[in-house]
Parts: structure tokens; C-alpha cells; sequence
């Protein structure tokens, strides 16, 4: 029996967040439906952020309140208290709660310093009968600016103030495409150590080819979930450069060759991936 690997499809968020053109509900909807059909079981659907700083994110209540319940386990991230009580009024059972490794792009990214996000996320995880909490490190592997450096040391003790609060688990999130497999190996042992056996999941961009190699060292650390997106659509907005995620089919089919079962429909997948890019590009582009 092959080992499982789970593939969480951050497509309908991620991928696309930094489409320009207004993608609709609907269109957003089916989108999610074909994943489901294609056996996607973890989707991360939307983000509950300011509709100012992330326009196509502006529909959030309104995508996760015609989810079908339990046709897969949706998730949606929140940058602070506000998304929390967002994502909240529409009964979201799983959110991806963000922070940053690199000073600047968290200010950046969610404009206040990482001690207070943190502290925030404590607040959070204490509610009682509240969401699953995912803790996320942005830039975990790499900064998107040449003068900072990011510091294992630095990722493990995020991981590891998560994990004193209550986190379901640590995604390490690969931001600027910053990851070789020296620095996977590294980062990923050191937060595993932090951990204490809570998973770790992570979110790889393949900027300098080397996502293959970089999936093949966190496997052999021990790591059973990944992030991905159909076509490697995505990208941080508030990151310089920042690009593509990790393509979900390139991904299914590497783990498949290598002897992981992933339960993904790579024919569905194909064919929404396909789909997809017809409809992206028929938006109006002015």
C-alpha cells in the first residue's frame, strides 16, 4: 500500500489572488467544484483581508457560505483579528493564519510587528469552539530583499510560539522561490525539533527549478503535506517578484513516480487546469 501524501489546493486563493481582472463568484465556485471533482479533499478557498490591498479576495463571505459542507475541508487564511471574526460569521472550520520571517515583508504584508501577530494568534487559539488554527511562516526559506537574512534559528522559534499556542499545525512557506534543497533540509529539521512531532506542511514556489529536489528533501524529513496550485498561478502581492506556485499536477505526478498516493484525479485536474486558463484569458485585461 502506498504511503499518502495530502496536496492542499490553494488554487481559488493563492493562485488567484494576483489576477488583476475581477474573477466572479461563480466563476470562483466552479472552480472549486472541479477541484472537489478531481478528489481534492484540502482547498484552501479564500482570504479573509482587506478587499482594498487584495480586490480579487473581496468576495470571501460569500464563496465560503456556498461551500457544500463536507464535500472536501476548506480553508481560508486571515492575516489578524479582523479576517478571524470574518471567517467566523461564516462558520469557516479551518483557517491559515499568516506571519512573516522577514521584518520587512511583514510589515509589509500585514502591517504591524511579528510579536503582536503573534500575541494576536495566542488570543486566537485560546477561543474555545472556535476554527482549526494553522500557523504560517511566510518567507521561511529566504527574504524577498538582498539585505536581510533569514535565520533558522528565527523560523524555529516562530514555529515554536505557534506550537506553545496551539497551532494544528506549521506551514513553511517558500514566498520568493528562495529554496534549495540544503536550505529545506535546514529549515525544515530545525522547525521539526521545535515542533515536537505537531505536522509541518510547507508551500513551495519553483523559481530556481529546483522544486523538485526541494519536495524530494522535505519528503525524506518526514513531511506529508504540501501546497500547490493548477498551472503554478500565485504569487505574493506584497513581495517583490514573487512568483508562481508549485504546479499541483507537477507535483501529484512526482509523488505518483516516486510511490505516494495522493488520491488526486490527475485527468480532472488536467482538464480544470486547462479550463482555467481559457477563462483567465477571456477576462477583460484593462
Amino acid at each position: 500500500m502506498k504511503a499518502r501524501v495530502d496536496i492542499v489546493e490553494v488554487t481559488p486563493r493563492d493562485g488567484l489572488q494576483d489576477v488583476k481582472p475581477w474573477v466572479d463568484t461563480a466563476t470562483k465556485m466552479e472552480l472549486i467544484q472541479r477541484l472537489v471533482e478531481a478528489h481534492a479533499t484540502w482547498i484552501e478557498v479564500t482570504a479573509f483581508v482587506s478587499p482594498v490591498l487584495v480586490p480579487q479576495m473581496a468576495d470571501a463571505e460569500d464563496v465560503m457560505a456556498q461551500l457544500p459542507e463536507g464535500a472536501a475541508e476548506w480553508i481560508g487564511l486571515i492575516p489578524n483579528l479582523r479576517g478571524y471574526e470574518r471567517a467566523r460569521r461564516v462558520r469557516t472550520r479551518h483557517l491559515t493564519y499568516v506571519v512573516s520571517a522577514s521584518p520587512r515583508h511583514q510589515q509589509d504584508n500585514v502591517r504591524r510587528p511579528l510579536s503582536t501577530s503573534l500575541q494576536e494568534f495566542g488570543q486566537l487559539a485560546a477561543r474555545q469552539d472556535g476554527p482549526a488554527l494553522r500557523g504560517a511562516i511566510s518567507c521561511a526559506f529566504g527574504s524577498p530583499y538582498a539585505e536581510e537574512v533569514i535565520h533558522p534559528q528565527t523560523v524555529a522559534a516562530i514555529a515554536r510560539q505557534y506550537r506553545d499556542y496551539g497551532a494544528a499545525e506549521v506551514v513553511l512557506a517558500d514566498t520568493v522561490g528562495a529554496a534549495t534543497p540544503d536550505v529545506v533540509r535546514t529549515i525544515v529539521a530545525k522547525v521539526q525539533d521545535a515542533l515536537g512531532g505537531l505536522p509541518v506542511a510547507v508551500h513551495f514556489h519553483d523559481r530556481l527549478r529546483q522544486g523538485r529536489e526541494n519536495v524530494r528533501e522535505a519528503l525524506a524529513l518526514g513531511v506529508r503535506r504540501f501546497e500547490a496550485a493548477l498551472a503554478g498561478l500565485g504569487g505574493c502581492p506584497f513581495a517583490p517578484q514573487a512568483p508562481g506556485n508549485l504546479n499541483t499536477i507537477r507535483l501529484a505526478t512526482w509523488l505518483d513516480e516516486w510511490g505516494y498516493e495522493t488520491g488526486l484525479d490527475l485527468f480532472r485536474l488536467e482538464a480544470t487546469e486547462k479550463w482555467l486558463g481559457q477563462v483567465l484569458a477571456l477576462l477583460p485585461q484593462g
